[in-house]
């Protein structure tokens, strides 16, 4: 018999933990406190909802059908074996080469779809296009190796339960690059990690419940020989055999205000149990 039982009940039924309010507020604030000593800019905390309950083939099955209901502006991804997996819907690309016209975006900036009014107010709020700016100015200068950088945005990008803003480059690569060296070059961004790069990161692994976050934004590639798309792994449902979780993440700057970021991180959550079918 296993020493972790699977519990009674679907997985679409199963009760989540969720994430310590507690912990993400000692995260909140040790970020903006490296914000005010001018360390850094930017930071992406990530809180995760878990439970027991893990995935069977039969519910990895019926998930993978609600995803063929997702929109255009999301992009399904997923991969399994040996009684681990993700499976999601993620709005973010890391980059997509085709022939030589490289493409990518900086996707922060967010807000629920609780009011209408708040898709206008988007483009108008200081904090969100403050958050925008600083993954628009990393990524602007880590294309600039591969030739001129053309950009579109910021725009609203609009997915069933959240706006984003977004904003769209492309290069005519003067060569082809190596698509390995370019998940390095580009991932993470500040979108996902820290603004400036230079600061670092594994700082972050020695807050509260930013442990363990596993695969969570890693990037997922399908690469072909002059074709090339790689996403980054946010919006989706973690397992193995001893339990599942969800997470969600969110932009820290100075301006970040508490209450308003932990409802962001719960819609995100929410929008992701909505669109495989789990319990809300």
């Amino acid at each position: 018999m296993s020493e972790n039982p699977r519990p009674d009940g679907p997985l679409s039924k199963a009760e989540w933990q969720e994430p310590s309010e507690n912990d993400f507020q000692t995260d909140l604030s040790e970020i903006q406190k490296r914000i005010s000593n001018h360390q850094i800019q930017k930071a992406v905390p990530v809180v995760f909802a878990r439970s027991k309950q893990t995935v069977s083939a039969g519910e990895r099955a019926q998930m993978i059908l609600n995803l063929l209901s997702a929109p255009e502006t999301l992009y399904v991804f997923g991969f399994w074996q040996n009684g681990q997996g993700v499976l999601g819907a993620t709005p973010e690309v890391l980059f997509d080469y085709d022939h030589g016209l490289l493409q990518t975006m900086a996707l922060a900036g967010t807000c629920p779809k609780s009011e209408k009014a708040e898709r206008a107010s988007l483009l108008l709020d200081e904090k969100e296009m403050q958050e925008h700016h600083f993954v628009v100015e990393d990524i602007t200068k880590r294309l600039n190796q591969w030739g001129e950088v053309q950009s579109h945005g910021p725009t609203i990008l609009e997915l069933p339960m959240l706006y984003h803003l977004k904003t769209d480059f492309q290069v005519h690569c003067k060569v082809k690059p190596d698509f390995r060296e370019l998940v390095m070059q580009l991932h993470p961004t500040p979108a996902l990690g820290v603004a400036p790069r230079a600061a670092g990161y594994k700082w972050m692994q020695e807050l509260p419940g930013q442990e363990g976050r596993r695969g969570f934004g890693g990037p997922i590639a399908f690469l072909g020989a002059d074709v090339a798309v790689c996403l980054v792994a946010i919006r989706n449902l973690q397992w193995d055999q001893n339990e599942s979780m969800i997470g969600s993440g969110c932009g820290v700057v100075a301006a970040s205000e508490f209450s308003r970021e932990w409802r962001e991180l719960f819609q995100k959550r929410l929008s992701v149990r909505k669109i495989l079918g789990l319990k809300v």
